[in-house]
C-alpha cells in the first residue's frame, strides 16, 4: 500500500475555516471539502496516539457518537465542537515497549498466563519466528537473540526453568546438570511437548581417562569434537500431550539426556514407553526403564555439549525460548571429575560470549551474591549489560535486617549491576500449581507466616518485579525487541548463504532424467571415438615421430664398436692408461706416459679417432660418455630384460686375441664361426632397455588418448560410479594389452639375441661391404697418421662428392704402396662381418617391433573396445542383477560426493525454511502496519469533524478516485487491504 496517498475527505459547513493551517496537512477543494493529508512520517509512526480525546465509533441506531457528544442521525446541522490538538512526542521504541519501564500490573501473580493475557499478536509472531529459526540451526550463518539461563549449583535454576517453561522438568540429583537444555514455549490451541536431540558434537573415545590437562583452548569439551554445521543433526525423540502427568514428562526428559550421554547406542533405545501407550505391558515398560537407568548409571560420558531441545505449546504459555545450562561449580566431588569443572565453565562462557545472548543469572537469596561463580564468568565476558538477574528462593531470605541490605542495593542498582535489572521469584511445592499458589500468597503477604515466613514490606516498592509471570512478560518483550532489531541482518545473511550453497550445488548436479539412455549414449560415443582415433593416420604418425623413429636410431646406434688405431699407442680408458699390444710378430715400442703427455696436441689427436653414432667407430672413452648420464635424446629409464651398459669397444689386439682363442688347431688362416656370435650378441643384448622404454611410452600415449576420450564421453557422469568404474576398467584394459605386447616383443628379442641367423644374404653382404669400407678407410688414415706424425681431418664418406671420393681413393691407393699390407686385415674383416650382421638383424628387429604396434596392438584395441566396457560394467551379465539394479549402481555417486550433496541440501532446506519464516513474519508486520495506518486515518478524520460539531462523512480515496461520502452510522466495515494507504 502507498502510504503517501492516504487521505481523509470531510464535508464542511459553509464559511467554516479549518483549525489547522498547515497546507501540508489540510486543503480545501472547489466543492468546499476539507482534505486531510497524512505525511509519510506520520504514517510511519503507527504506534503513536493523539493527545486528543479518543473517538468512540460504537453507534446506537440512528445516531453517532463523537467524543462525548451525541449526534442525532437525522440532524446534520448541529454546532461543531472545537477541540485543541497537541503533538505528542515520538516514542523511542515504536514497535515494542521498553522492558525496563514495565508498568505496575494489579493482577494475580499466577492464573494461567494472566500476565500475558493482553499481549498482542505481533509479539507472539516475533517470538514464534525466532524460536523457529533457532530450531532450524542457522546459528552458524547468523547469530540470533537468545535467552541463556546460568547459575551456580543449587541456585534454584531448575525450578526457575520449570516455571518459565510451564511444565515439570527433571530435578533429580545430577540429571539437569549434564547437558544444555533448549526450551521453546509458545501459545497454541492444544498443549504438546516435543523433545528433540540436537547433536552438534561427536563423541570420540579416548585411550586414557580424561584429566584436567586434556581440556585446552582447542579441545574445550573432551571427549566431544565439534561437527561441521552440515553434519549436525536434530532428531525427534518423542512427543507427549498429557500436560498434567509430571512423572511422564520427567521420565521422558531424563531418558533424552541419557541418550545424549550414550552416543554409541541408537537413540531410539532410550525412547520410553508411556503409560497410556497400547501394546506395552507394565512389566515390559518397567524392565525397559530399568535398562535405561543402568545406562544412566554407567554412561559413556559424564557430560555432553549436545542439547536436549523441548518445544512446548499450549493455550496459556508465554512466547519464549531459552537455554538452560548446567550449574557451574568450583570443586568437583571426585578428583577424577576435576576436568568437568573446566568443561562446564567453558560451556557457560561459550553461551555467554554470544553477543546477541540475553543472560539470566539465577542467584539464590539465601546465599551471598558475592560468592556467585556464575556472575564472575558474566563479568569476565563483559556481558553485564546483557544480563538480567533473577533472585530465587525469596522465601529463604534471612530475616535479619542487615540481610536485606545487599539485595536492596542490587535492586537499587548500587551493587552487582546488570544492564536489565533484577526480578524476584519464590518457588516452593511439588508441582507447578502448588508453586504458583505459594508464590502468589507469599508476595501478596497472604500466606501463613508461621509456616512459610512473611515477605518483608521493605520490598513492596519492587512489587512489579516479583513473580514468575512478570519475569516471563519482561523476557518475552525483551527477546522480541532484540529480534526485531537484527531481523534485516538475519535475512541478508541467510540470503547470502543460500546463494553460496546454490553455487556449490552446481558442482554436484542431479542425476539425468533417463540414466539408462545417458549411460548407453556415453558408452557408444566412447567406443566410436576410440576406434576412430587409434586407427587415424594422424595418431600413427604422431606415435612414429615420438617413439618409433627414436627407437630405431637407438637400436642402430648400438652396433659394436672397434678401435682401429695402431695398437702401440697408449689408450686412455676410464681415466686409466693402458698399453695396447703390438701387432702379431712385432715387438711393441715402449713409450712412457710422460712422452704421451708431452706429445703435441696435433700428434695426440692423430692417435685417437672415433666414429659418430652412425658411421664412425667409437673409442672406449667416447662410448662411456654416451652411455653415462642421460643426455639429449637419451631416455633415463631403468634397464629392461637383458639390460645393462653397452660393451666396451674393442681394439685390434683384443680382437686378435679372441680369434686366436677360438682358432681350431691345424687350420691356420681360418676364423672360427664361434668368434662372430659372441661379438654380435654382446651388442644385441643392449636392446632390452630400449625395448622396455619403447613399450612403456607407446602404451602411455595410447592410454592418454583413451582416457581423454573417456573424459569427454562421460563429461556429464563424472561424479557417478559408471565413470569411476570405467576409468578403472580402462586402466586394467591398457595394463593387459601392455603385458601382451611386452611378452610378444620379449620373445622376438630373445630370438634375436640367441644366435646369428639370416636368410637375407643380399642384405648381409651389402651391410658387410659397407662396414668394411668404413673400417678400412679409418684404418688407412690412422696408419698414415702414425707414419707421418700428423693427424689429417677425416670427413664422413657421405659428406664427400663423387669427385672428392674418387680423388681420396686415388690418394689412398698411392699411400698403400708406401704402407704395405695391413697386418690387421683379418681383424678388420671380422669386425666388418659382425657390424654388417648387426645392422641386418637390427633392421629386422625394428620392423617386427613396429609392426606389432601398427598392425597388432592398435587394431586389436579398436576391435574389442565396442563391448569391453559393457561386459565389465555388467550390462551383458545376467548375474549382476536386474537392469534397474545395474543402472542404479552405475548412477550412484562416491560416498564423499553423496555426503557433500546431502549436507548442502540439508543446509539449503533449513535456510529455505528460515527464509520462509522471515518473509512470513515481514508480511504479518506489513499487514499490521497497514491496519494501524487505516485505523489512524479513521480516527483523525472523525476527530476533525468533532471539532465542527458535524457527523463526519468519511471516505478513503483509492487509486486517485474520490469515494462516496457515507455516514459512519450507515457504512459497513471496510475490509483490510482495500485502502490505498
Amino acid at each position: 500500500m502507498r502510504r503517501a496517498n492516504q487521505h481523509a475527505r470531510i464535508k464542511r459547513e459553509p464559511g467554516f475555516q479549518p483549525p489547522m493551517t498547515n497546507p501540508r496537512h489540510v486543503r480545501v477543494d472547489e466543492d468546499d471539502n476539507v482534505t486531510v493529508d497524512f505525511a509519510p512520517s506520520e504514517v510511519e509512526r503507527r504506534m503513536q496516539r493523539s493527545d486528543a480525546p479518543s473517538v468512540d465509533t460504537r453507534l446506537a441506531p440512528g445516531a453517532s457518537v463523537i467524543g462525548d457528544m451525541e449526534v442525532d442521525g437525522e440532524d446534520q446541522d448541529d454546532e461543531c465542537m472545537l477541540m485543541e490538538m497537541k503533538t505528542k512526542a515520538e516514542f523511542v521504541e515504536q514497535d515494542l515497549p521498553t522492558p525496563r519501564s514495565c508498568v505496575n500490573m494489579d493482577r494475580s501473580f499466577i492464573g494461567p498466563g494472566q500476565a500475558l493475557k493482553d499481549f498482542g499478536q505481533e509479539l507472539k509472531d516475533i517470538n514464534d519466528a525466532l524460536g523457529e529459526l533457532q530450531a532450524r540451526g542457522i546459528q552458524h550463518v547468523v547469530s540470533l537473540p537468545e535467552l541463556v539461563l546460568v547459575g551456580d549449583q543449587s541456585s534454584g535454576k531448575s525450578s526457575l526453568m520449570s516455571a518459565i517453561a510451564g511444565l515439570s522438568l527433571p530435578r533429580s540429583s545430577g540429571t539437569c546438570t549434564r547437558c544444555p537444555i533448549h526450551i521453546r514455549i509458545s501459545r497454541a490451541d492444544e498443549w504438546s511437548c516435543r523433545v528433540f536431540l540436537k547433536e552438534d558434537y561427536v563423541f570420540v573415545q579416548r585411550s586414557h581417562p580424561i584429566t584436567l590437562q586434556d581440556v585446552t583452548d582447542r579441545d574445550r569439551f573432551p571427549p566431544w569434537v565439534k561437527l561441521d554445521p552440515s553434519r549436525q543433526t536434530r532428531k525427534e525423540f518423542k512427543t507427549i500431550r498429557d500436560r498434567f502427568d509430571a512423572e511422564e514428562i520427567e521420565t521422558l526428559l531424563r531418558c533424552a539426556q541419557v541418550a545424549i550421554l550414550n552416543p554409541s547406542t541408537p537413540y531410539r533405545f532410550f525412547v520410553p514407553r508411556l503409560k497410556n501407550e497400547s501394546g506395552q505391558s507394565d512389566a515390559a515398560r518397567r524392565e525397559h526403564l530399568d535398562r535405561i537407568k543402568e545406562k544412566e548409571a554407567h554412561g559413556e560420558a559424564q557430560f555432553s555439549p549436545n542439547t536436549v531441545a523441548l518445544e512446548v505449546k499450549g493455550p496459556d504459555l508465554a512466547d519464549l525460548n531459552f537455554y538452560d545450562l548446567p550449574g557451574v561449580f568450583i570443586t568437583a566431588k571426585r578428583p577424577e571429575d576435576r576436568f568437568l569443572e573446566r568443561v562446564v565453565r567453558n560451556l557457560t562462557c561459550e553461551y555467554i560470549s554470544r553477543q546477541n545472548a540475553i543472560i539470566l543469572w539465577a542467584v539464590p537469596m539465601n546465599q551471598d551474591a558475592e560468592n556467585s561463580f556464575a556472575f564472575k564468568l558474566i563479568q569476565e565476558m563483559n556481558a553485564e549489560n546483557r544480563c538480567v538477574g533473577v533472585m530465587t528462593k525469596a522465601d529463604l531470605l534471612p530475616r535479619e535486617m542487615n540481610g536485606f541490605s545487599s539485595w536492596l542495593s542490587m535492586l537499587n542498582e548500587q551493587a552487582h549491576l546488570t544492564g536489565l535489572g533484577y526480578f524476584i521469584t519464590s518457588r516452593q511445592g511439588s508441582d507447578l500449581d502448588e508453586q504458583n499458589k505459594f508464590e502468589e500468597a507469599f508476595f501478596n503477604r497472604t500466606a501463613d507466616s508461621a509456616t512459610m515466613g512473611q515477605w518483608p514490606e521493605i520490598f513492596e516498592k519492587y512489587r512489579d518485579r516479583c513473580g514468575i509471570e512478570k519475569l516471563k512478560e519482561f523476557l518475552s518483550i525483551t527477546l522480541g525487541r532484540e529480534f526485531s532489531k537484527v531481523l534485516p541482518e538475519v535475512k541478508q545473511k541467510v540470503y547470502n548463504r543460500l546463494l553460496r550453497i546454490e553455487e556449490q550445488l552446481e558442482k554436484y548436479p542431479n542425476p539425468p532424467p533417463n540414466p539408462e539412455m545417458e549411460i548407453m549414449r556415453s558408452l557408444a560415443e566412447f567406443a566410436t571415438n576410440v576406434k576412430t582415433r587409434v586407427l587415424q593416420q594422424e595418431f600413427m604418425s604422431q606415435w612414429d615421430c615420438l617413439f618409433a623413429e627414436p627407437f630405431k636410431k637407438r637400436i642402430l646406434g648400438s652396433k659394436p664398436k672397434f678401435n682401429v688405431k695402431e695398437p702401440d699407442v697408449i689408450t686412455i680408458d676410464d681415466n686409466s692408461p693402458r698399453a695396447t699390444p703390438a701387432p702379431l710378430g712385432q715387438t711393441p715400442r715402449k713409450r712412457s706416459l710422460a712422452q704421451d703427455i708431452n706429445m703435441t696436441p696435433s700428434k695426440r689427436r692423430g692417435q685417437i679417432k672415433v666414429e659418430d653414432s652412425d658411421r664412425m667407430i667409437m673409442s672406449p672413452s667416447t662410448s662411456a660418455t654416451m652411455w653415462g648420464a642421460p643426455g639429449p635424446g637419451n631416455f633415463p629409464f631403468s634397464p629392461g630384460p637383458g639390460g645393462g651398459p653397452p660393451p666396451r669397444s674393442k681394439n685390434l689386439m683384443e680382437l686378435r686375441t679372441i680369434i686366436r682363442q677360438s682358432a681350431i688347431p691345424g687350420q691356420p688362416g681360418l676364423v672360427s664361426a664361434s668368434v662372430y656370435e659372441p661379438l654380435y650378441t654382446e651388442a644385441a643384448r643392449t636392446w632390452g632397455p630400449h625395448l622396455e622404454n619403447f613399450v612403456n611410452q607407446t602404451i602411455q600415449l595410447l592410454q592418454n588418448e583413451v582416457m581423454k576420450i573417456l573424459d569427454n564421453a562421460f563429461s556429464n557422469l563424472k561424479n557417478r560410479a559408471v565413470y569411476r568404474e570405467s576409468v578403472e576398467h580402462m586402466k586394467s584394459f591398457m595394463a593387459k594389452h601392455k603385458e601382451e605386447v611386452r611378452n610378444q616383443l620379449n620373445l622376438i628379442y630373445n630370438l634375436e639375441t640367441q644366435r646369428i641367423f639370416t636368410k637375407d644374404e643380399d642384405a648381409l653382404q651389402r651391410n658387410k661391404a659397407a662396414e668394411k669400407r668404413i673400417l678400412e678407410r679409418h684404418r688407412h688414415f690412422l696408419r698414415m697418421a702414425a707414419r707421418t706424425g700428423e693427424s689429417p681431418a677425416i670427413r664422413k664418406m657421405e659428406e664427400l662428392t663423387e669427385e672428392e671420393l674418387a680423388q681420396e681413393q686415388a690418394k689412398m691407393a698411392k699411400e698403400m704402396r708406401l704402407l704395405g699390407p695391413d697386418p690387421y686385415d683379418q681383424e678388420i674383416t671380422v669386425a666388418a662381418y659382425v657390424r654388417g650382421y648387426y645392422l641386418t638383424a637390427a633392421s629386422r628387429f625394428i620392423d617386427i617391433v613396429a609392426i606389432h604396434i601398427m598392425s597388432g596392438l592398435l587394431p586389436r584395441v579398436a576391435s574389442v573396445i565396442d563391448t569391453y566396457l559393457h561386459e565389465k560394467l555388467g550390462l551383458y551379465s545376467r548375474t549382476a542383477g536386474t537392469g534397474l539394479e545395474i543402472f542404479m549402481r552405475l548412477m550412484s555417486e562416491g560416498p564423499e560426493t553423496e555426503r557433500k550433496r546431502k549436507e548442502l541440501r540439508v543446509e539449503k532446506e533449513r535456510l529455505d525454511q528460515a527464509m520462509e519464516i522471515i518473509v512470513n513474519l515481514e508480511n504479518k508486520k506489513q499487514m499490521a502496519t497497514a491496519t494501524a495506518a487505516n485505523s489512524q486515518a479513521t480516527q483523525v478524520a472523525a476527530m476533525m469533524m468533532s471539532q465542527q460539531g458535524q457527523r463526519p462523512e468519511l471516505s478513503i480515496r483509492t487509486n486517485g478516485g474520490g469515494g462516496v461520502a457515507t455516514p459512519v452510522s450507515e457504512r459497513a466495515p471496510t475490509p483490510i487491504g482495500t485502502y490505498e494507504a
